[in-house]
């Protein structure tokens, strides 16, 4: 079984130059957004896969794509990090999905509605193109860890992307159970004025073999304005603690 555990590091030596980066990243998001609603119907069959490079012939020039549907991606965003627009693309799909899934729901729910001689009334679900999305910085390309509490991060400044560096504070006190883990790409989130890097740990636990009929869960239910609820029960739905 895979487990998973984030942690959080402070960067302590920069505040304004991480602005311009996720300002772009969120107007890319918007375009990739647009494109893909508009394409919708010949991108919905496509999997998850492969709808990074569908996109990307229709929005990325290159020399074997030179004239792609979308050309004015290239303009708007110079230089744009190809693992950047990959990210978006993904991202972008999932809300589409997401909105076109919600969509269907509606106009479903009017049918029967309307069918059944019935007053609708609910608005239809609306596309929202303006997100705050926060990005992943991929290793090597993005990201380069200098040492437990230093690295150096692509970002946009003065109107280019630049290599930075950058200092956070350690979490040694935390990471301790982490150590042997895997670490994977970080996420750069923002709260209030500071910035952080969010960096989850994967870890493989094998469990034991016991007999179904011998073993016990622990099931959480989290509570929104509440305390969380747990409850531990055995393989018959007894609740024993």
């Amino acid at each position: 079984m895979k487990i998973v555990k984030t942690l959080k590091y402070k960067i302590i030596n920069h505040s304004k130059i991480f602005h311009s980066t996720l300002d772009i990243y969120n107007r890319a998001l918007t375009f990739i957004m647009d494109v893909i609603d508009k394409e919708f119907d010949h991108l919905d069959s496509i999997s998850t896969k492969t709808i990074v490079p569908a996109v990307e012939k229709l929005i990325h020039v290159t020399k074997s794509n030179p004239q792609p549907k979308y050309p004015e991606f290239n303009l708007l965003f110079y230089k744009f990090p190809s693992y950047f627009r990959r990210s978006a693309i993904a991202a972008a799909f999932g809300k589409i999905k997401s909105y076109r899934s919600n969509l269907k729901n509606w106009e479903e729910e009017k049918k029967m509605a309307l069918s059944e001689g019935r007053k609708f009334k609910k608005k239809p679900p609306r596309l929202q193109l303006e997100h705050n999305e926060f990005p992943v910085f991929y290793r090597g390309n993005m990201f380069k860890k200098t040492s437990h509490t230093t690295a150096k991060i692509k970002v946009f400044h003065q109107n280019d992307w630049i290599w930075k560096e950058i200092q956070f504070k350690p979490q040694d006190e935390y990471k301790r159970g982490v150590w042997n883990w895997k670490e994977n790409n970080p996420k750069l989130v923002q709260v209030g004025k500071k910035f952080f890097l969010h960096v989850s740990y994967e870890s493989q636990v094998k469990l034991n073999h016991t007999n179904i009929q011998n073993q016990r869960i622990c099931a959480v239910d989290l509570g929104i304005n509440q305390s969380a609820v747990c409850s531990v029960m055995d393989a018959k739905g007894t609740v024993l603690a």
